[in-house]
């Protein structure tokens, strides 16, 4: 049976979580899984990808060049129909891919899908998967990189291009220029893993109005549509008035307290996600009648601002 999904797990020195991210990745059904050695100089690193090649995990070593190559790297390397990229350091639920994978078979119009994550780490919390805009888009990535990709999208859309910081936000902004679109999946799909210690996306939280600039340079058609995505989507007016003055740039306010506020989105949304978990717990052992319906593909989250 071939393969429906690749999963590409980059690693730099990070020997500490690889091995875990890897065992994560337990489905009933086959996986093209491969790791991508960034040029690790760590001799526990080392040590672990070696492990790792004797136990036929398929191991590959390249020249440091950064997170988006490593993944392209990966991409190239495999030749599943579906890619997740997959961080050293974060973990899958356990047959979180195949749901995902299904949803893809099931949609020829949808060119990715995600799911709920939660936190593990320094912090608790979660985020719930957020019904798929590219109006909120140009302002905000509230969907990262944990998603399922139909490979002839990712390829067609650049695939990660930017480098180290904000490459997610820049290739789902090719997507959706591309005229791609993705939907949410009620499935948790990714145990994101939180450092004390400053890693990517906190270094490029101080430069954010830098790259959000290259963004809009890289993504001018896209951002050329701003109306008519707000026309299309139906925005509420205060979101179109409020979202370029306190997102996007964040012209009114430092990013410190943006990710204040993004935190409390994060708690409410992990309570949310637990209270609807724990309803659907008891309502299934009170009898199949009364198990509420999943939420499809398309189904929009109430956690979206």
């Amino acid at each position: 049976m071939d393969s429906r999904v690749a999963v590409v797990v980059p690693c730099f020195n990070d020997g500490a979580y690889v091995e875990q991210a890897v065992a994560s990745v337990r489905e009933d059904e086959p996986v093209e899984l491969v790791v991508v050695d960034d040029g690790s100089s760590d001799p526990a690193t080392l040590s672990v990808l070696d492990e790792l090649r004797a136990r036929d995990i398929r191991v590959i070593r390249r020249e440091n060049g950064g997170l988006a190559a490593a993944r392209m790297t990966g991409v190239h390397a495999t030749s599943a129909p579906y890619v997740l990229p997959l961080d050293s350091d974060d973990a899958l639920e356990p047959g979180a891919l195949g749901r995902l994978a299904d949803v893809l078979d099931a949609d020829a119009s949808v060119a990715f899908v995600y799911g709920h994550l939660v936190f593990t780490g320094d912090k608790a919390g979660g985020r719930l998967a957020q019904p798929w805009s590219p109006f909120t888009l140009l302002y905000a990535n509230r969907w990262g990189a944990s998603c399922l990709f139909r490979r002839e999208a990712l390829l067609a859309a650049g695939g990660w291009s930017l480098g180290d910081i904000y490459e997610d936000w820049d290739l789902l902004m090719g997507l959706a220029e591309a005229g791609y679109a993705g939907a949410p999946v009620d499935q948790l799909v990714l145990h994101y893993r939180r450092h004390p210690s400053v890693r990517m996306n906190q270094t490029g939280h101080g430069r954010h109005a830098e790259l959000y600039k290259l963004l809009r340079s890289r993504h001018e058609a896209l951002f050329a549509r701003r109306a008519s995505l707000a026309r299309l989507e139906r925005v509420p007016r205060w979101r179109r008035l409020v979202y370029p003055l306190l997102l996007g740039a964040r012209p009114l306010y430092p990013f410190r307290i943006y990710y204040a506020i993004e935190n409390v989105r994060s708690r409410e949304a992990n309570r949310r996600r637990a209270a609807a978990a724990e309803t659907r717990i008891r309502r299934t052992a009170e009898g199949p009648s009364m198990a509420p319906p999943r939420m499809d593909a398309n189904s929009p989250s109430d956690s979206q601002p």
